[in-house]
């Protein structure tokens, strides 16, 4: 059988994280983390880009030690992208997983693949409430001493219905496998959503959360306890905040994506 990448498109704090290591749960898969964000940073030698949890991992798995100490035999970050999927399509080490889940979440990366693997590239579109999802970014920058300067709610508005705008418009002019995933209704539908999943995927087994396949790099800091146990929580934080509410009023077309990707079940 030939071996499917699964690539997750969508915006950071829009629970890709804990979408790749779901997946990972499944028998004959597994997930890699944001590998295209690493080959940029194996390429730069940048390793501050790492959390010190990262760097740990980078030292105690042997694929990405491997692509950690090959990274300047590459012109770009892109090439050493692709030979990364080489590695793994091909190598003994990656034999027993017929799914690689690809967290990265950028449209240039997902475009580099499917022109270089075709067919066997499937994309999951994941979308988060704009509302959620402003709420988790502004409390990300603000854990990370980032002021929010005037009008930033209205750009994170506009960042969230641009990059969806751009990626649904790109996969209707190609010929791209996907499916629009919401990860609203993962959370709080998760029976039925798991169901249309296994369906989509052909995946055969259920997931078995107390063991995950990840060797995940660069996700979010939910990955610390996913090794142990992967639990589903919804974060309700956005139905008691008010900073979305101006963009939301505002900005029609925003309500009018967000309900029929999100909602739309």
């Amino acid at each position: 059988m030939k071996k499917k990448i699964i690539y997750i498109l969508g915006l950071g704090h829009s629970g890709s994280t804990l979408i790749e290591y779901y997946l990972s749960s499944f028998k004959n898969c597994i997930g890699i983390g944001e590998a295209y964000k690493a080959a940029f940073a194996f390429q730069d030698g940048n390793f501050s880009r790492f959390s010190e949890n990262d760097r740990e991992r980078i030292k105690k798995i042997p694929f990405w030690q491997k692509m950690a100490e090959s990274a300047n035999q590459y012109e770009s970050a892109e090439d050493h992208y692709i030979s990364m999927y080489n590695y793994i399509l091909n190598s003994g080490e990656f034999s027993e997983y017929n799914l690689i889940i690809d967290s990265s979440k950028k449209l240039d990366g997902f475009k580099v693949l499917s022109k270089h693997f075709g067919e066997q590239v499937m994309a999951i579109v994941l979308y988060k409430d704009l509302r959620a999802w402003m709420i988790s970014s502004i409390d990300t920058r603000k854990r990370k001493n980032r002021p929010m300067s005037f009008g930033s709610n209205f750009r994170l508005c506009y960042r969230w219905y641009k990059e969806y705008f751009f990626i649904n418009r790109y996969l209707r002019n190609s010929n791209n496998q996907y499916i629009n995933l919401s990860y609203d209704l993962f959370c709080l539908d998760y029976e039925s959503v798991n169901e249309q999943i296994k369906n989509e995927l052909a995946l055969e087994t259920d997931p078995d959360f107390m063991k995950t396949n990840s060797i995940n790099l660069l996700g979010n800091r939910m990955k610390k306890q996913a090794d142990v146990k992967l639990e589903i929580r919804y974060d309700y934080r956005w139905m008691y905040r008010s900073e979305w509410h101006l963009p939301w009023i505002i900005i029609p077309a925003v309500k009018k994506l967000n309900q029929k990707h999100v909602w739309n079940q």
